[in-house]
């Protein structure tokens, strides 16, 4: 199976069930049997890459690397190499992390579940398009631009993603989520105002003059 079809948010779920390191090898740029099928993992683990250090994980435990099927000798270099990195690290959650385990396995299903959303997975599939032929204006974007607009969109999904997953367990103010989440308070209320506007949010009672608001369950 082509390198391209690696699902971001499988590879975010094999890291929260404990996994140590995940090196992808896929063939040389411009060899690949499915034209771009090399170039969109490389797009894709990127993203992931990013999302999971945002979310705790050091982003050394994911390597996308190349190499041609008659090359054995690089083969073998590239998992020893990797190999070493990783018993360098440690096991998961360990020193190399930000976070330790139970509190990284948490943070990691989250962006799993950001991972899986539509979001992302529609700007890392146009990105390609995005630089080499343009938006429906024309516009042509370089990869900087984009990169930029990825990362941006990284931050929101995941802590989108976040408040969704604390107000799931319980009713809480945009000050608590704050305080919690770790993200500044005018950019809690922008994001709880928002998903209270997609209908994913509802007002629940106010308390010591603060809003509460909790999770609305989703149909289908």
């Amino acid at each position: 199976m082509c390198t391209g079809r690696m699902d971001p948010a499988v590879m975010a779920e094999a890291f929260s069930l404990g996994l140590d390191g995940l090196l992808v090898l896929g063939c040389l740029f411009g060899e690949c049997h499915y034209v771009t099928g090399n170039y969109n993992a490389s797009h894709k683990i990127g993203m992931t890459r990013e999302m999971l250090a945002y979310a705790g994980m050091n982003p050394g435990r994911l390597s996308f690397r190349n190499l041609s099927s008659a090359e054995s000798e690089l083969f073998v270099k590239h998992v020893t190499d990797f190999s070493k990195e990783i018993r360098e690290l440690g096991p998961i959650g360990g020193e190399a992390d930000r976070l330790p385990l139970p509190k990284l396995k948490e943070k990691l299903e989250i962006a799993k579940t950001a991972l899986a959303g539509p979001k992302l997975r529609w700007v890392v599939g146009k990105k390609p398009v995005f630089i080499d032929t343009g938006n429906k204006y024309q516009e042509i974007f370089t990869e900087h631009e984009i990169n930029r607009t990825l990362s941006g969109m990284v931050v929101d999904e995941m802590a989108t993603y976040s408040i969704l997953a604390a107000l799931q367990k319980k009713p809480a103010s945009v000050k608590d989520l704050a305080q919690d989440l770790e993200i500044p308070p005018p950019e809690t209320l922008k994001y709880v105002l928002g998903l209270k506007r997609r209908g994913f949010l509802e007002l629940e009672s106010v308390k010591d003059h603060s809003p509460l608001y909790k999770y609305v369950e989703q149909e289908g």
